[in-house]
């Protein structure tokens, strides 16, 4: 009998859509650019990854698998035409096409309308109001083509709709970009898990839009920027990480900040992999405990803080369908805090791409702490290093007196921030490979002064400055970088040994043993350098000591072969 109701209610809903036009809860204040604004949307797959069939769906198998759907949602720049924008409801029902496309038969609609309400807590005459709202988009309006737009690739919040930001979506076409997104659906069936897989299948979809931005007509794909709320804030960080070619990244609210320990051990905490500007933009929930701006080194990064804003007032489906029903007062809260959040996007991808600000100017022009009212928004920003190669280069046309103070002055420059040990060793690396000895020197005990963790205790207990230096730099340039472990060190010695370098081998196998003493590995190949260069006797007692330490069956077995082979030479 209810979902008889539910029939009869919706029906009168989808009728009366196309009679009146209704004032939506939540608009853009901020003036709209000169565009109109083209959407376009439709279905193709990943081939590259699996997907399980919608056991919903009449006659699918669920013991099969297909392709992976992807639903694809397109906003930009259009010629103007005159044609009636899109409805609401055209955006909302949507959410039936997002694992392939189905006919949207008015028993569908009816259908999806009927769960949504089921499974979602919206009021009816919200959902009714909000359904016949006059959007800003022309449905497959035609492109504006006489010029190149930048791109920003939208990832979604968990399990979320491509057009969740449909205002901030329509608002930076109407300003000369286009915005491509699509649906966040889990690695095997509609839902997205809330793990390492969901993060990575995410990450993975906002690829594949990237990879198809050359066929859009005025995709400039020479200027593209990721944008993401909540869990697509999160997967767009993985797509940055293993993208260079991507300008910029937005994170509205983004999860890295509560889920940091899913990239703190995924391969990518690289902070060089991170030197484009970067935007945040949170809500009172996500203003504490920043690990990953705070670990940005490279990155000019700009935080925009709405203290009175809640979590789900940073996306338009939220505020309109759930955050409306709150007091007069509170809507108009979140009104005003997503349109500043629309005007500070705005902002920063106009500095990135159109006036190509440097961090100065955009701090000036768009992101100055003291021209606002702190109690509705607060903003930091700081400036990132120069990465080293930058940093070296800068110094050798200063053609200042040292490379030391020249570090000093920069890093004191910028916050008192530190480069990561990775980087230094590389400066270290670059002023060696430059014919600066001394300066190396220099930097290797500045390096032993300010980084009281690192290695230099240990290795000195071995052998002097002098040829820590010297053992470093090779280590250095065989592995790109030298934290003196076993495997640094055994891959060294061995490309010495095997490509005729013997004795300057045995430098590396003996430190190996002396930091790793404990590592039947490290004495075994010891004695295989010793093998190498027919000194026997030494090869036999280091096989010996690898048998001593108890190897796991296949070094025991290689030790015993070899201590056969060298039985009876000297």
């Amino acid at each position: 009998m209810v979902s008889v109701i539910f029939r009869l209610f919706f029906s009168s809903i989808l009728c009366y859509c196309t009679v009146r036009a209704q004032e939506s809860s939540l608009n853009i204040s901020e003036p709209y650019g000169n565009y109109e604004v083209g959407f376009q949307t439709w279905n193709t797959f990943d081939k590259s990854r699996s997907f399980s069939f919608d056991i919903n769906r009449p006659g699918m198998d669920p013991d099969k698998t297909i392709f992976r759907p992807i639903q694809i949602c397109v906003w930009y720049p259009a010629e103007a035409s005159g044609k009636s924008p899109m409805k609401y409801e055209e955006y909302f029902f949507l959410m039936a096409n997002e694992t392939g496309k189905i006919d949207l038969s008015k028993t569908a609609k009816d259908s999806l309308l009927n769960n949504f309400l089921k499974t979602e807590q919206v009021d009816l005459k919200i959902l009714e109001k909000e359904l016949k709202v006059n959007m800003r988009a022309i449905k497959d309006a035609t492109h504006t083509v006489t010029q190149k737009f930048p791109v920003l690739i939208y990832g979604p919040s968990w399990s979320s709709s491509a057009y969740e930001n449909t205002l901030l979506s329509e608002f930076l076409a109407s300003h000369g970009y286009v915005v491509i997104s699509s649906p966040s659906v889990g690695p095997e069936k509609r839902d997205m898990p809330i793990s390492r897989i969901g993060v990575e299948t995410q990450g993975r979809d906002m690829e594949f839009l990237f990879s198809i931005l050359d066929t859009l007509p005025n995709a400039d794909t020479d200027r593209v920027a990721i944008a993401g709320f909540s869990l697509g804030g999160f997967s767009n960080i993985l797509m940055m990480a293993r993208n260079s070619s991507v300008d910029a990244w937005i994170g509205i609210d983004p999860s890295i900040h509560e889920a940091y320990d899913f990239f703190e051990d995924s391969p990518y905490e690289d902070y060089r992999r991170f030197s484009k500007p970067t935007l945040f933009i949170n809500s009172l929930g996500y203003m504490n405990e920043l690990p990953f701006y705070d670990k940005l080194i490279y990155s000019d990064a700009y935080m925009v803080n709405l203290p009175q804003l809640e979590h789900t007032d940073l996306a338009s489906q939220f505020i309109k369908l759930f955050g409306s029903n709150d007091t007069k007062e509170n809507v108009a809260v979140k009104v005003k805090g997503y349109n500043l959040m629309t005007k500070y996007i705005l902002a920063f991808l106009n500095g990135v791409f159109r006036d190509k600000l440097d961090y100065s100017d955009m701090t000036q022009q768009y992101f100055d702490p003291s021209k606002i009212d702190t109690s509705f928004l607060q903003i930091k920003t700081k400036k990132g290093l120069p990465k080293v190669d930058v940093l070296f280069d800068r110094y050798k046309n200063s053609k200042g007196k040292g490379l030391i103070p020249f570090l000093n002055s920069t890093v004191s420059r910028e916050r008192n921030m530190i480069y990561p040990e990775a980087d230094l060793q590389k400066l270290i690396y670059l002023a060696a490979q430059n014919d600066l000895s001394r300066t190396s020197k220099e930097l290797m005990a500045w390096y032993q002064s300010k980084y009281k963790t690192a290695f230099h205790g240990r290795v000195l207990k071995h052998v002097t400055f002098d040829q820590m230096l010297e053992l470093f730099l090779e280590v250095y340039r065989t592995n790109e970088k030298c934290d003196f472990d076993y495997y640094q060190l055994n891959h060294t010695a061995q490309l010495l040994s095997m490509g005729g370098n013997g004795e300057e081998s045995l430098k590396y196998f003996i430190l190996n043993t002396q930091l790793h003493p404990k590592n039947y590995q490290a004495y075994f190949n010891l004695g295989i350098g010793y093998f190498r260069m027919d000194d026997f006797d030494k090869a036999r007692i280091n096989f010996k000591k690898c048998l001593e330490l108890n190897p796991d069956e296949r070094f025991k077995g290689l030790a015993n072969d070899f201590l056969s082979k060298s039985q009876g030479k000297k």
